[in-house]
């Protein structure tokens, strides 16, 4: 999927002094990558050989097909987070061993999405940032027809995952630049695991109608996750 033009960009969400967009002027994703680079690099200290270190920002080659969306405040911007997806080959050749995507062949590439660098900076933490992240990233995949959603996330971050749907299905693995990692993944359209969780995605959900689907072989995958192995090394 194309960065997003001006006719396919949603209208600005508005919460409180709150405001996400989808950032598609060079401004606005220059913008992510300084907030990125501000929790990635500068607190964390990950060491992340894309990090320009002189414009203090953090970006690379996924992001010229990724959409992005900016939070900010009333400070400037706070938050963001991406996504890819799997049909581009860029994005295919960096995820497809990590996230064994050949598992799900049965989707197509197309609707089949990859969320990173999710970024909130320390001064909006416990705020509505995080929240608008979660809820815009969902409601463009739903608007782009995706059904599966993966995401890699630091020990700490994984019951927040969790508890908007995301599903542990392989066992950790520790990046040489994030350190240990949760591999997960989300459906979409899985609205009967969505309300038994009581996610906050259902009410996005019920305002778009989306209608739920169940897949067999996918509650197989979830029902096989027993992983408590070591964590496997990627690069």
């Amino acid at each position: 999927m194309l960065a997003p033009t001006e006719d396919m960009k949603p209208s600005p969400m508005r919460d409180g002094a709150y405001s996400a967009i989808i950032a598609s002027t060079p401004v606005d994703r220059e913008n992510a990558f300084k907030v990125r680079y501000s929790v990635y690099i500068q607190e964390q200290a990950k060491a992340y050989s894309a990090a320009d270190h002189e414009r203090k920002q953090l970006t690379d080659d996924l992001d010229a097909t990724a959409a992005i969306i900016l939070v900010a405040d009333t400070k400037g911007p706070c938050g963001t987070v991406r996504a890819n997806w799997a049909h581009s080959p860029d994005v295919k050749a960096t995820y497809a061993h990590q996230f064994e995507l050949s598992r799900f062949e049965q989707i197509h590439p197309r609707s089949i999405s990859i969320c990173s660098r999710l970024a909130v900076l320390r001064r909006c933490r416990g705020s509505r940032v995080g929240r608008m992240l979660f809820a815009e990233i969902y409601k463009y995949g739903l608007q782009n027809d995706t059904i599966l959603c993966f995401a890699a996330c630091a020990p700490a971050l994984k019951p927040l995952f969790a508890r908007y749907g995301f599903r542990e299905y392989l066992p950790p693995h520790h990046d040489l630049a994030a350190g240990l990692l949760h591999r997960m993944v989300l459906v979409l359209d899985d609205i009967d695991y969505l309300e038994k969780i009581h996610s906050p995605f259902v009410v996005i959900a019920k305002e778009l109608a989306v209608v739920g689907y169940a897949r067999l072989w996918l509650n197989e995958i979830f029902a096989g996750n027993t992983h408590t192995g070591g964590a496997e090394e990627t690069r």
